[in-house]
C-alpha cells in the first residue's frame, strides 16, 4: 500500500469532490428538499446564526469534509481492481456510513417528514457514490506509470 501522500492529486481530487458535494446541495434546493435546515422546536428560543456566518460554515465543513474524504480514499489500496469501481464501493460504503444512522436518528429528533429524511438519504447516498467514482478517476489519471 502506498503510504506517500501525493499532495497535488489529492487537492484535485478534493476539490473534484467539493464542487459535486455543492452541486448536489444546489440540486436539493432546486427541488424544494431542505433536511439539514432543522426547524427549531415549538416553543423553545433557539439561536439562529447570521446569514454569513452560516454560510461560512457551511463551506468550512464542506472543505473538512471533502478533504477528509479523498485523504482516507488516498489511503486505501486498489489491489488490481478497476479504479472506477473501487471508487464505487468505496463511496457507497462511507455513503453509508455518514447518512443511514442520520436518518435514524433525524427520525427522533427532526419535525420534518419522513419522505424528506428519506429524499435526503438516499441522494445523500448517490452523491458519495458520485464524488468515490469521480475522485477514482482523478486519481486513476494522476497514477504514477510503473517503472
Amino acid at each position: 500500500m502506498n503510504t506517500k501522500l501525493n499532495v497535488r492529486q489529492w487537492a484535485l481530487a478534493s476539490l473534484v469532490v467539493f464542487i459535486i458535494i455543492t452541486a448536489f446541495t444546489y440540486l436539493m434546493i432546486r427541488l424544494g428538499v431542505e433536511p439539514w435546515v432543522m426547524p427549531s422546536p415549538q416553543g423553545q428560543d433557539v439561536a439562529q446564526p447570521d446569514a454569513m456566518s452560516a454560510r461560512i460554515a457551511t463551506y468550512l465543513s464542506r472543505l473538512i469534509l471533502s478533504g477528509l474524504f479523498t485523504y482516507i480514499f488516498s489511503k486505501t489500496s486498489y489491489e488490481g481492481k478497476s479504479a472506477i469501481g473501487h471508487g464505487v464501493r468505496y463511496g457507497l460504503g462511507m455513503g453509508l456510513l455518514m447518512f443511514v444512522p442520520n436518518f435514524v436518528s433525524r427520525l427522533v429528533y427532526s419535525d420534518l417528514s419522513t419522505a424528506a429524511q428519506a429524499t435526503y438519504m438516499v441522494v445523500g447516498v448517490i452523491q458519495s457514490v458520485v464524488c468515490g467514482a469521480a475522485m477514482a478517476q482523478v486519481y486513476k489519471a494522476g497514477k504514477p506509470k510503473a517503472e
